[in-house]
């Protein structure tokens, strides 16, 4: 195996065409070019310069070796500088996970933020309800996710991240939109639509309507709340979404908040890393922004 330290200066010497060149050019002594350069020899077992009073020639040996010295201290270079782009955010890859309500309606904009400063760095984003993103974290597909529900698993970071407040939603010709206020228990027969299983909006909601002792009468589960608003919007019943995902509703009136006196949902949302995941450059300056 050769040595590659001696190989490094081997081709100085070669480069600068003497061992007093090599020498200044690594700041080494003369004496200790000279030495490097026959236990090189010593150990591919041939001459690799002929010495003479002016410099040295290299013998075919010689020629050779630093031929491919020249491509292999290239190669080193190429990969000093792709992790310094690394390091400089130039390049390089993040994936980050999301529960629905956070991946369509509040990471978008943070996404264009951060690409916009490092156009380099690609961007990948995971959208499933809150067990499906803690699954994928868990099995070190993403670098980071954020999630509504509760999360209790010993593998994984919990940062708080932001404060949710969840409503009731209506068509504006609904009969409980007519009225000025409601108390929890007015929605007690009323027909729901709710997230599926494993949704961290559906689990928050349940857990707060049994606090307030009332079980919701689910008629309809949908898998998004896209198709829930739409669902709401053609008064097939009422549900409970974030104030996040119905503002252009509101503003355009298609959906209506119901103003329920003594129903307050507020949760946090929750970063979500695993205990073992490298920390990239590219995740710090995530984490930094977000």
């Amino acid at each position: 195996m050769l040595n590659l330290h001696l190989v490094r200066i081997f081709t100085a010497v070669a480069t600068q065409g003497s061992f007093t060149g090599a020498a200044e050019a690594l700041h080494i002594s003369q004496s200790a070019v000279s030495r490097a350069v026959r236990e090189l020899e010593r150990q591919v077992g041939m001459a690799l310069v002929e010495r003479h009073s002016r410099g040295v020639i290299l013998t075919e040996a010689g020629k050779r070796l630093v031929l491919h010295a020249r491509r292999i201290f290239a190669l080193e270079r190429l990969a000093e500088l792709s992790l310094e782009e690394l390091q400089t955010l130039q390049t390089g890859h993040l994936a980050i996970g999301a529960s629905t309500t956070i991946g369509i309606y509040m990471l978008p904009v943070l996404l264009g933020i951060y690409h916009r400063r490092y156009p380099g760095i690609e961007l990948f984003l995971d959208i499933g309800n809150t067990q499906q993103i803690i699954r994928h974290v868990l099995d070190h597909r993403l670098d980071v996710a954020y999630v509504e529900g509760p999360v209790e698993q010993s593998d994984l970071v919990l940062t708080p991240w932001r404060e949710d407040e969840l409503v009731v939603i209506a068509s504006p010709d609904h009969p409980l939109a007519q009225r000025p206020s409601l108390t929890a228990r007015d929605l007690h027969m009323a027909p729901f639509i709710i997230r599926e299983a494993g949704s961290g909006t559906r689990e928050t909601t349940e857990q707060a309507f049994a606090r307030c002792g009332i079980a919701m009468r689910v008629v309809m589960e949908l898998g998004s709340t896209e198709a829930i608003k739409q669902a709401v919007a053609a008064q097939l019943g009422i549900s409970v979404v974030s104030r996040f995902t119905v503002q252009l509703e509101l503003e355009t009136r298609r959906l209506v908040i119901l103003r329920v006196e003594d129903l307050t949902i507020r949760r946090s949302l929750t970063c979500v890393r695993h205990v073992d995941r490298p920390m990239s450059h590219a995740l710090d300056a995530w984490l930094r922004m977000a």
